[in-house]
């Protein structure tokens, strides 16, 4: 199995043989260094309404988009769990 990594900062994607929520890296493409979130967390971070959304929320990174929408309850911590097979 292996799951699927989004760069927080460029989309750049990288493929790893375990599933997590998010890992730490820097980007090979971009060269930032931040937390590549797993393909389905972004996913449904891309589904949040535009109403739900937190001032600021597309100027910020994926990773901190992550991060805010746990604290302020947009996205639930199921709905934020890497799962296996995607």
């Amino acid at each position: 199995m292996t799951a699927t990594y989004v760069c927080p900062y460029c989309g750049g994607e990288i493929e790893r043989g375990f599933s997590v929520q998010y890992l730490v890296r820097s980007c090979s493409d971009c060269g930032e260094h931040g937390r590549f979130v797993h393909r389905a967390v972004a996913a449904a971070l891309e589904e949040v309404s535009t109403a739900d959304m937190p001032d600021g929320w597309a100027e910020e990174p994926l990773d901190e988009r992550l991060l805010i929408a746990v604290r302020e309850g947009v996205l639930d911590v199921g709905d934020a769990r890497a799962r296996d097979g995607e």
